[in-house]
């Protein structure tokens, strides 16, 4: 017997401003309401992502309210129907007992179940509860969505049965198991990269896992830290053959947040990746710019932003947030390889804006052709340039040091860790240091044993020491997971392969980033916190 339900409510909403951002996310009820291919006629979303064809319409079960009542009590009154934002309220269809490709007649309108509702932060500011849209995706509480396979009308009151189910092995909590915990399945990856039904959105996240084994980082679309926005590639310009510079515009064409030098963006990618790319021109024409070396056996978003992005797509934007800002001193001296050139060229224009001086020690492959030529030729007497045929000497330039001089570096991790060796006797206020990627070859399995309860966790190879821990219940605050900003550390007994960027030497004697940093041995101690403790059954 398949499931079935009354239409207790339809909602639908117009976009409008709430927590700092639009969103659609106010539905009213209605007793009608006519029904095309891309949904409720009259509803909007707030964001071209949002909607379209495979997520036309959203349904929730309204018995999970009572649920989130009594986990998060102190929100308790804004919990009533259609605080998700879904267009169909109605009781005991669930995500356990609906599966992808299930056809539902609701009035004249027949939907197919393409993929589960992914919760993003706008839930958090909803209900002023910084941990929902984790909490709903952890208990599969999170609606799903249809597609309309026969337009029609439906009202308030009519029966919603489903009236053919062609995958049964596939409800929309089995998939999401798949989606978030059980990632390494391969067998369960397969079948679901190729599952016809499936909402392509989804789907994409299976093909992708397949071709190069990588696991999405979603912390972006659940947290929400800052203001998130809708921008646009409005232009693209190849700086060498390796490296493309992209420039962004908001869609609604609102002003952007400034920034200091030395900030960074977080880039959400339509294909589950959430990367972190240096902004490498100060804010101009309401445009960021980031460039982005191409590397093919990278993680997912540098062969993305090279291979399938193009003018006129849409990404999510995080404002700039920013862990490498200048000091205000007498002298600064910049030491960049690749890529990290980026922030320094926004760093140049600042410290001569403050009347400071400056001069740039840039690691290239080519001392004629290199990214940002030309912006940087107005201050060719500031600039050395380094190749394999004149390679910069570290530990020279950095043996002697005069007070008021900082030492900032960028690059790949084992560049900027050479930097970091090499200033080990300066002060750990004047040598700053960033990059954006994990280099993770060559890695050994380790086992982190939590001080409080004496668990033991394996972590393999092939994964981070946050991801173990978050798979075993444990919710570990993080942010950029590129050992960047801090958030997620943690202290620790044992011996610590450092891989971040951030912490000082001092703090590295106490505190350990799992996103990057692995042990250096066989095993691990690490202190969890009660709230951090906090289990997903």
């Amino acid at each position: 017997m398949y499931p079935a339900a009354t239409l207790d409510e339809i909602r639908l909403g117009k976009v409008k401003p709430l927590f700092s951002f639009n969103t659609g996310i106010d539905k009213q009820p209605i007793e009608r309401c006519e029904v095309n291919f891309f949904g409720l006629v009259g509803d909007e979303q707030a964001e071209s992502f949002h909607g379209g064809e495979e997520r036309a319409i959203l349904q929730y079960d309204s018995n999970h309210y009572p649920r989130l009542k009594a986990q998060f009590p102190n929100s308790s009154a804004r919990f009533v129907c259609g605080g998700f934002g879904e267009n169909l309220v109605a009781a005991g269809m669930s995500e356990h007992n609906i599966c992808i490709g299930d056809r539902v007649r609701i009035g004249t309108v027949i939907l197919e179940v393409t993929q589960p509702r992914q919760p993003c932060f706008k839930l958090n500011h909803r209900f002023d509860e910084p941990t929902l849209s984790r909490f709903s995706q952890d208990h599969c509480q999170t609606g799903w969505f249809y597609r309309v396979i026969k337009p029609g009308e439906i009202g308030t009151g009519d029966r919603i049965e489903v009236i053919a189910r062609p995958h049964p092995q596939w409800s929309i909590a089995k998939v999401q198991h798949y989606l978030y915990i059980e990632t390494d399945n391969k067998p369960a990856t397969e079948q679901l990269a190729n599952l016809a039904p499936l909402g392509q959105e989804v789907k994409s996240v299976f093909q992708r896992r397949l071709e190069n084994n990588d696991i999405e980082d979603w912390n972006g679309r659940l947290s929400g830290n800052g203001t998130w926005f809708e921008m646009r590639i409005v232009k693209t310009i190849n700086e060498t053959e390796q490296i493309k510079r992209f420039i962004l515009s908001r869609t609604d064409l609102g002003p952007l947040p400034d920034f200091s030098a030395g900030a960074h963006i977080t880039v959400q990618l339509s294909n589950g990746l959430t990367r972190a790319y240096s902004l490498c021109e100060p804010l101009a024409d309401d445009c960021y710019q980031i460039a982005v070396s191409y590397d093919p056996n990278s993680r997912g978003g540098s062969r993305y932003l090279h291979e399938q992005a193009k003018v006129g797509d849409c990404l999510s934007v995080l404002s700039p947030n920013n862990g490498f800002k200048m000091s205000r001193d007498k002298h600064h001296i910049f030491v960049a390889a690749g890529v990290g050139i980026t922030p320094f060229i926004p760093m140049i224009k600042e410290a001569i804006a403050f009347q400071e001086t400056f001069e740039l020690h840039y690691c290239v492959d080519d001392v004629a052709n290199y990214a940002f030529q030309q912006q940087l030729s107005p201050y060719s007497d500031k600039v050395s340039l380094y190749s394999v045929d004149k390679p910069l000497n570290i530990q020279k330039l950095l043996d002697q040091h005069t007070r008021g001089t900082h030492v900032y570096s960028c690059g790949s991790p084992s560049f900027v860790q050479l930097v970091r060796e090499a200033a080990d006797h300066w002060s750990d206020n004047h040598v700053h240091f960033e990059h954006f990627s994990t280099e993770q070859s060559g890695n050994e399995a380790f086992i982190v044993t939590i001080e409080q309860t004496g668990q033991q966790i394996t972590v393999d190879a092939e994964t981070s020491m946050l991801d173990a821990l978050r798979r075993h219940g444990f919710a570990v605050n993080s942010g950029c997971e590129t050992g960047g900003c801090g958030k997620c550390r943690l202290p620790y007994e044992g011996e610590v392969d450092h891989r971040d960027s951030i912490l000082t030497k001092s703090e590295r004697q106490q505190c350990m980033t799992p996103c990057v940093s692995r042990a250096k041995g066989e095993s691990l101690v690490v202190s969890i916190n009660s709230e951090q403790a906090v289990h997903h059954d």
